[in-house]
């Protein structure tokens, strides 16, 4: 069985949107109110980092200095970044009562694509000539400014109102900055394989992106962290005319598999209903429960019932997949985004 037969046999085909308006990628937010003072100025501190990244590419895109980008970088790999970035949401747990709304909002803010670029940032000393490293880091820092928006309305109020707005993302934006990335998390090194030839596009407003980014990050985040070889692969196929179908694999040990086994049943379904994890938090693939099963208009028991995300192991590998309505535009006039914020 070749690979594409694998990943169109993980779940059905014959998937529908039940929604009559698209999905707009918000409805899974907090509040500045829903904090306190230290860890506002926490997020706001990490939220300048990364933008002041993207912010300084866009200024000299024509002709970048690639090595003013790569002194940013670097810093964001420091431990006093690290560890002000693992302590957002901790002073607020510890006044007041933490909801699980809060819970899951924190653990994006501080996982996402902030997981992978503080690993990927570690490298860029390491490779002085690698424009292309500097390159995809400066975009996985946009992406995570862009995440922290789509939780926080209030974080940035002009950015978020035209994260609001209606403009096309192709599919290629999601996959093509993945390729052959190398990211070092808990010591080790795994790079990402992308294997893609769909065209077409996923969403019609940044907003939406970040959504899709969310769940992505929290998908390949984990295939990294739980990998027992030195990649992982990240697959995107069309399973009928309006949804895509999201794969991210890795190889597991026989001891992870044990434990996934004994703790589930062989019931991988559960792991996105939050609470199941070996060594984590349990909290990141119930996100992307909550913002699959909302871009197709179902609930979270629905989409998980139904396959429209989910795990499986076949062999040593761990197959986890997801699928988002493909992006149909109504007129010729549609603009197409630049992402230039």
């Amino acid at each position: 069985m070749d690979n594409q037969e694998i990943y169109l046999n993980l779940a059905s085909t014959d998937l529908q949107n039940n929604r009559s308006i698209r999905y707009d990628g918000g409805g899974f937010s907090i509040s500045f109110n829903d904090m306190v003072a230290e860890d506002i100025s926490l997020v706001m501190r990490l939220y300048q980092s990364l933008k002041s990244i993207y912010d300084l590419w866009l200024y000299m895109s024509e002709n970048p200095n690639y090595q003013l980008l790569r002194t940013h970088l670097t810093q964001l790999c420091s431990t006093e970044f690290i560890t002000e970035a693992r302590a957002i949401g901790n002073t607020t747990y510890n006044v007041d009562k933490s909801t699980p709304k809060l819970r899951k909002a924190f653990h994006d803010i501080r996982g996402g694509a902030l997981s992978s670029l503080t690993g990927y940032a570690k490298l860029i000393p390491r490779l002085p000539e690698d424009d292309t490293l500097v390159r995809k880091a400066v975009f996985l820092a946009r992406d995570h400014a862009k995440m922290m928006r789509n939780i926080l309305p209030d974080l940035d109020i002009p950015i978020r109102a035209a994260d609001e707005s209606a403009k096309l993302h192709r599919i290629r934006e999601f996959v093509d900055k993945w390729d052959q990335v190398t990211v070092e998390m808990e010591g080790k090194y795994v790079q990402v394989l992308v294997e893609s030839n769909v065209e077409c596009y996923i969403t019609n407003r940044c907003l939406e992106s970040s959504a899709v980014d969310r769940v992505l990050y929290n998908y390949i985040n984990n295939a990294i962290r739980f990998s027992a070889g030195e990649s992982i692969g990240l697959s995107v196929i069309r399973v009928n005319n309006s949804i895509i179908r999201w794969v991210v694999k890795n190889e597991i040990t026989h001891e992870q598999k044990m434990w996934l086994q004994e703790n589930l049943d062989n019931e991988l379904s559960k792991l996105f209903q939050g609470g199941y994890t070996k060594g984590g938090q349990g909290i990141g693939l119930s996100n992307c429960s909550d913002l699959v099963s909302s871009s197709f208009g179902l609930s979270v028991s629905q989409a998980i019932e139904s396959g429209y995300l989910g795990a499986k192991i076949l062999n040593n590998t761990y197959y986890a997949w997801f699928h988002w309505p493909i992006y149909l535009p109504e007129n010729e006039n549609e603009k197409i985004c630049d992402c230039r914020t």
